[in-house]
């Protein structure tokens, strides 16, 4: 009677434990597909948040095409930041599982949370076979890469863009304190005239601001320089920035916008020499 009530015992402990195993095994797809996290497209989503856990929260909302970071700062939003944000509407995962005891995944507090659009995605622990993250969204938990969740520790001066001119903003005029250079008709004017100054280099100046992009972006209020540069631009706006050097190279501050934008010397002398050329 003993032996039995011992063998019965087993057994009943044995079908527990599979029980639990079936419990905590994920769902795996029978053709070898993998479960998208998402039906939304990037298309469809025009607000963005994150909060990471004992931190402030991030938002970003796209205005006619253009992203801006609107908290806790307000500036042109980094679009290789938000493209990488709205990839998680992309992922796959090979695994699937109930939302259930999310403090086992680290779920319960999560380490920070997205929301794109309407879904929210939270972030937990990490698998320690594969160093995948899980991930709750849409009622599952989910396994994906870590790659998704760099972008989302950033602080708010990461999502910042390092392009000191926005896409619409093209420069017409430059006024420095030792020269002026402005387009009339489609031909630069330099004040005073300087005979080194060709129309492909003035040309390839404006191009320079257009499309300079900055080291790092900080938010500043007070300026360091009474070096002022005035740009204008097509569309009859105008920029103030004060302009600064030290040992890491050259500042440029614009007013309107409250943002220092770091630039390396070289960089920095493209910008403010007409004709300069770094050496490569």
């Amino acid at each position: 009677m003993k032996r039995q009530l011992w063998v019965n015992l087993g057994l009943a402990v044995a079908v527990a434990v599979l029980a639990w195993l079936v419990f905590l095994k994920p769902e795996t797809p029978a053709d070898a597909a993998l479960y998208k996290l998402s039906a939304l497209s990037a298309s469809q989503v025009n607000e963005i948040s994150i909060t990471p856990a004992n931190q402030p929260r991030i938002a970003l909302r796209k205005q006619q095409k253009t992203w801006f970071v609107t908290e806790p700062i307000n500036a042109r939003a980094d679009t290789l930041r938000v493209d990488s944000l709205l990839g998680l509407l992309t992922a796959k995962s090979e695994k699937r599982m109930p939302a259930q005891d999310l403090a086992r995944f680290e779920l319960e507090k999560p380490l920070a949370r997205v929301k794109l659009g309407a879904q929210e995605f939270a972030f937990g622990g990490t698998q320690p076979l594969t160093n995948q993250l899980y991930v709750h969204t849409q009622g599952a938990v989910y396994l994906i890469s870590p790659v998704y969740f760099i972008d989302v520790i950033k602080p708010a001066p990461a999502f910042i863009s390092k392009q000191i001119l926005a896409d619409d903003e093209v420069p017409v005029a430059f006024e420095f304190s030792h020269f002026a250079l402005k387009r009339v008709n489609g031909t630069w004017h330099m004040t005073p005239p300087a005979s080194t100054l060709t129309q492909d280099s003035a040309n390839t100046f404006a191009d320079e601001w257009r499309h300079a992009l900055a080291m790092s972006v900080q938010p500043t209020v007070t300026p360091q320089s009474t070096t002022v540069v005035r740009v204008t631009f097509q569309s009859g706006k105008t920029a103030n920035l004060f302009v600064s050097q030290d040992a890491n190279g050259w500042l440029l501050l614009r007013e309107d916008e409250h943002l220092a934008y770091r630039f390396t010397t070289p960089a920095g002398k493209t910008l403010l020499e007409p004709g300069f050329a770094p050496k490569s």
